[in-house]
């Protein structure tokens, strides 16, 4: 009876906290301009690429829905192998570079 209640305070809390953490999420306002594209590519140089962030790089690029995301070498290369499914049903799949974010096939 007393976890009951618990967690029906804690859902509270979290439901009454959510809009909060959410706008605090979307500062960035509209999406980059592409002019400082070349800049952006540089930050992903200087750090690296996360798993979501190759996705993320994948998915801006030819759109569609991301299926599968796993890393793996390339010609002595760490690389993300991308694989995902187009606006058209084809399924493909693409290589992001760890170190620089490049997208090869």
């Amino acid at each position: 009876m007393k976890s009951s209640r618990t967690f029906k305070r804690h859902l509270l809390l979290l439901l009454a906290l959510f809009p909060s953490l959410c706008a605090a999420s979307w500062q960035g306002g509209a999406a980059p301009q592409r002019e400082n594209f070349r800049h952006e590519f540089r930050w992903v140089q200087d750090a690296g690429v996360s798993r979501d962030q190759a996705a993320s790089i994948v998915k801006q690029r030819y759109g569609g829905k991301i299926l599968s995301v796993s890393e793996t070498r390339k010609q002595g290369q760490v690389v993300y192998r991308v694989k995902g499914l187009s606006d058209k049903s084809q399924v493909y799949v693409v290589f992001v570079d760890k170190k620089s974010g490049r997208i090869s096939r």
